[in-house]
């Protein structure tokens, strides 16, 4: 159950960061660039001072530079969100990887840099109760408050958000600073908790099937943390299944996914009989 938890969190913490974005009308394309340089930070600033707010707070600063980065190519100078997403997961995990040699020495894994985490709060590891409190802070801002109205707003028709006098500005700031706080957390458990090393590419490219999981969102909000258990459930599966061996692995590595694609389309089906 655990490791099922664990496993939940990671997904449906940058699916959070994804929907963030997205109501800004914005596609996280490199949510993947963001664990990993968040995750080689938090390593980095935990190696040095063992403090766990420091590095979740260095992982965050950099990610909301990358993201502020983003808005402003985005939104002002008219840069496609897609190139720079595609663009951004190739430079971070490079500048990453190049960050881990030059601190430690390492090439692709943190051989030599030890990671004794172990924060817990009431047995349960931190990592894991903050991202649930944060996501349930989140919820209660995006759908109980003006200012969460106002956020998806602007997501839907910036335009009309802005002739109706909202403050675009501040609608981008919200949603950084949430997507930020949400991509960091990923990587900072990822490299701390989760593996407590760092290897290159350590987000194992989840920004994607995350992207997918976040669209279940536009059809009820609620949908993308069941789609997010649903794959953690399955991923797990999947590994126990694996070391049986009467599977081939390249076909238990499938059943997330495959599952994934028959809860989009029964829960698309069962919105059109709604209607």
């Amino acid at each position: 159950m655990t490791e099922i938890l664990r496993a939940f969190i990671r997904i449906f913490l940058l699916c959070l960061a994804i929907n963030s974005m997205r109501n800004i009308g914005l596609c996280l394309l490199h949510a993947d660039g963001l664990v990993n340089i968040s995750a080689i930070t938090a390593l980095i600033i935990f190696s040095e001072t063992q403090s766990f707010t420091m590095s979740v707070f260095a992982a965050t600063l950099v990610t909301l530079a990358i993201n502020t980065s983003f808005i402003y190519l985005t939104k002002r100078r008219g840069a496609s969100d897609i190139v720079y997403g595609i663009a951004m997961n190739l430079i971070l995990r490079g500048l990453s990887g190049l960050m881990l040699y030059l601190y430690a020495g390492d090439l692709a894994m943190s051989s030599s840099v030890n990671v004794n985490f172990d924060l817990k709060v009431f047995g349960v590891d931190i990592f894991i109760v903050l991202g649930l409190l944060l996501s349930l802070i989140y919820y209660i801002f995006l759908y109980k408050t003006k200012s969460g109205l106002e956020l998806r707003a602007v997501g839907l028709d910036e335009k009309k958000a802005l002739f109706r006098k909202i403050d675009i500005v501040r609608a981008n700031f919200t949603a950084n600073l949430f997507a930020s706080v949400f991509a960091a957390l990923v990587g900072s458990f990822l490299s701390l908790s989760y593996f407590s090393y760092f290897t290159e590419n350590i987000s194992q490219n989840v920004g994607y099937i995350c992207l997918a999981l976040e669209g279940f969102s536009a059809i009820h909000p609620v949908l993308t943390p069941i789609a997010s258990l649903v794959y953690a459930v399955f991923n797990y599966l999947a590994g126990s299944l694996q070391s049986l061996g009467f599977i081939n692995y390249k076909l238990l590595d499938l059943i997330p996914y495959l599952v994934i694609l028959l809860f989009l389309y029964f829960t698309k089906y069962s919105k059109k009989i709604v209607q």
